[in-house]
């Protein structure tokens, strides 16, 4: 159906399609009051097409979640929208083109509706011409300058130029702008984002194909490269229409214009790159099996780590990353988490406070065996993070590092140790050893061997931890030592910079052993750099503690696995849940048919196979065991490379390894409910993956009266083997979801 970005008057309001159907239903039913039988009678199946306009609200309840009417969002659904009718509630559908709002309108007219299209705004219907980016001149000064556009000398889309009608509006745009001089350069990249520079009227078409004289529209503020991907791939439908854009074709219709409108102030403001302020602070994917959280958990960690660099990449959150953009995503990950501003880990049963936050670590040196606190990964990513909080210039001679390096290297060069006075000056100590860990000194009386602790020592430098009686006199006499060796007055800038952990699995730790007081402390409005900002006490090192503004935490979570419900109510509370379903449309190409695996003539549909297993699974247990859409991902990658035998053994593969192992697990060995999941009680018996046959009792124990009721209707269940030809059948899976098509008898 072709597409229609026309706009139109009803009721003094200028509407799409869609929102004119709707408000013109609306208005009948209010003069009409017509029952649902009256309305299907004046607004008949056929002037939308094959869908009709309305659907029953009831019906459209009990759909499942993952039904492509509600995920596509095919009936306008919002409380407003709901058509109340004497009898019933219906929705109007959404599924408006070219030829069937033609047929509406027309019907519309003869009850007497007046509707007329709209022609004389910017949000009109624009074409969408292309402007060279090379050199120093982009031409766009000069196609402002002479009044003119004109197309390039290669010759294409001239047929598609001389379309072009005088009056006809125009938008000048470049598809990609270099980094120079932009807040984020990309590393020296080229950045696919729209630039569009001008906008104007055509006032003759020379017909040559190439020329278009062209009013200029003077006033016109530029949407630069602050119009970033994200916003404007959202709302174009498909990669195919995307690439045409990408690549100044006109894809065989004008586009809507409006698409790079801010839409809160038309031309008046440009749209700045999503922050990481729209991004929760604490969020959990949670979904079934496969269903891509680990992988999405990468995406997240990258767009909280580097908003503006993420908004470059140009991912459309719906659709997901093309190939390309995910390379460059996970590069972009990999050099986060070497630096250190991205960590993962995985919590299980086993795993508690002393690794997540802080506990006390052993360490034998020689002959004598030490303790010390030993931060967790979540302490010392906290840690790093603070320093992070606030951009602020700072001197490099205040460092604690840059002191003790030069205490280093003097230690290395004294044979006998290095003498410090005491606080009091009436006595002194000497620092004999240092290590990682540990500072070993000598009073000036007495034998033993004393120890004081470097990660101590840095925090009372720092002025995180305060010392009082016992060792303090040593730890504030090295200090003042350590502040000789100030080597430099140059001032470092230091930039606010994001952190991120991820947490996989995070359900299947103990959430109160693990975090403990923390569970308060990453609350946002309890982060360090918000008003209501909570500090605690550490158990083990006795530091202050704080969870910075400037960190986020990303979890992931197996709803097949433990139930959502059985969580921690305290980690609900503070945390945003995302959920993870099967996405079907990743199995779908460009022009949304579903990828198929062509063998012997035969075609496996490979979304219908995932839709129909998961709807089984949902019947018989729940929605939260479903099967992800990741299991079928190497069949699909191999359809698209056009190896259709690879496919086939890669799909083999992963009902074999994957989600037949998995139904077991589902089902507890129930191999009757693993039988109606794949449909084999439904195929002849020659395709059937799970072979069911009566359990003899008589051959196995003879003749007896032992074993008395056990023996009845007790089934035998058996898997064929790994190296059946049915598995690399194409009828074996297609029967799964269509077991009619199937030959009857043997196979």
């Amino acid at each position: 159906m072709a597409r229609d970005y026309s706009k139109y008057q009803f009721n003094g309001q200028k509407l799409g399609k869609n929102r004119l159907v709707l408000e013109v239903i609306k208005q009948y039913v209010d003069d009409q009051n017509p029952t649902y039988k009256e309305l299907l009678d004046t607004f008949s199946a056929d002037i939308q097409g094959s869908r009709g306009l309305f659907i029953e609200k009831s019906k459209y309840d009990a759909l499942p979640e993952d039904a492509d009417d509600k995920k596509q969002n095919r009936y306008f659904k919002k409380v407003d929208e709901v058509i109340a009718l004497a009898d019933r509630d219906v929705l109007v559908t959404t599924q408006w083109g070219v030829d069937n709002i033609a047929r509406f309108i027309k019907k519309a007219k003869s009850l007497g509706f007046d509707i007329s299209e709209s022609t004389n705004s910017y949000d009109d219907v624009y074409w969408f011409l292309g402007a060279s980016y090379g050199g120093d001149d982009d031409q766009t000064e000069r196609f402002l300058r002479d009044g003119i556009w004109q197309n390039g000398t290669d010759g294409k889309f001239t047929d598609k130029v001389k379309e072009i009608r005088r009056g006809d509006k125009i938008a000048i745009k470049s598809a990609y702008t270099q980094t120079h001089g932009l807040p984020f350069d990309n590393k020296g990249k080229i950045s696919s984002v729209m630039d569009i520079k001008a906008v104007g009227v055509v006032t003759e078409n020379l017909n040559d194909g190439k020329t278009l004289k062209v009013d200029w529209q003077t006033d016109f503020k530029k949407l630069t490269w602050y119009i970033y991907q994200p916003r404007i791939w959202k709302v174009i439908p498909n990669n195919k229409e995307r690439k045409a854009l990408v690549d100044f074709t006109f894809n065989g219709a004008r586009q809507d214009f409006s698409i790079f409108v801010n839409s809160d102030d038309e031309f008046d403001g440009v749209s700045m790159p999503s922050s990481s302020a729209d991004l929760s602070l604490n969020t959990i994917l949670y979904g079934p099996p496969g269903t891509g959280k680990t992988y999405h958990s990468i995406q997240a960690a990258v767009k909280a780590a580097e908003p503006e660099i993420f908004s470059a990449l140009g991912i459309d959150e719906r659709t997901g990353a093309t190939p390309e953009q995910r390379a460059e995503l996970t590069r972009l990950y990999k050099e986060l988490y070497n630096t250190g501003r991205i960590k993962f880990v995985t919590f299980h049963q086993s795993y508690g406070y002393e690794e997540f936050v802080e506990g006390l670590s052993a360490k034998t040196e020689g002959d004598q065996l030490s303790y010390f606190e030993k931060d967790g990964v979540f302490k010392s990513l906290c840690l790093d993070a603070k320093e992070h909080q606030i951009a602020k210039t700072k001197t490099v001679a205040s460092t604690f590092e840059d002191k003790w390096q030069g205490f280093s290297e003097e230690l290395a060069e004294a044979d006998d140790g290095i003498n410090i006075d005491t606080l009091s000056k009436k006595t002194y100590f000497t620092i004999t050893d240092i290590t990682n860990n540990t500072i070993r000194f000598d009073k000036s009386k007495g034998a033993s061997v004393h120890s004081l602790s470097v990660k101590t020592l840095r925090a009372v430098h720092n002025g995180e931890k305060e010392i009082i009686g016992g060792l303090q006199p040593y730890y504030g006499a090295v200090i003042e030592y350590l502040n000789r060796f100030k080597t430099q007055n140059d001032a470092s800038k230091k930039e606010r910079k994001n952190f991120v952990l991820i947490i996989d699995e995070i359900n299947r730790g103990n959430i109160s052993k693990i975090f403990g007081e923390l569970i308060t402390l990453i609350e946002p409005s309890k982060r360090l750099g918000q008003s209501e900002a909570i500090e605690v006490t550490l158990p083990y090192s006795g530091d202050k503690f704080s969870v910075p503004d400037n960190f986020y935490i990303i979890g992931t979570m197996n709803t097949a696995d433990r139930s959502l419900a059985l969580m921690d109510t305290a980690l609900r509370r503070r945390f945003d849940f995302v959920e993870m379903m099967p996405d079907y449309n990743v199995l779908r190409d460009e022009e949304r048919l579903s990828f198929s695996i062509e063998s012997e003539d035969f075609e496996i549909d490979l979304t219908l196979l995932l839709q129909t297993l998961n709807k089984r699974i949902t019947a018989l247990y729940d929605r939260e065991h479903q099967l992800g859409h990741a299991f079928l991902m190497p069949a699909v990658n191999s359809v698209r490379d056009g190896d259709y035998g690879k496919a086939l053994n890669e799909l083999k593969n992963s009902f074999q390894n994957k989600v037949i192992p998995l139904l077991a697990e589902y089902f507890f060995e129930d191999w009757q409910k693993i039988r109606l999941v794949l449909g084999d009680n439904q195929k002849p018996d020659a395709y059937q993956l799970i072979k069911q046959s009566d359990v003899d009792y008589e051959v196995l124990f003879g003749d007896t009266e032992d074993v008395g009721d056990v023996a009845d209707n007790v089934q035998d269940y058996r898997l064929i083997e790994a190296d059946s030809k049915l598995w690399a059948n194409p009828l074996t899976y297609i029967g799964i979801y269509s077991a009619d098509n199937l030959p009857k008898g043997e196979g």
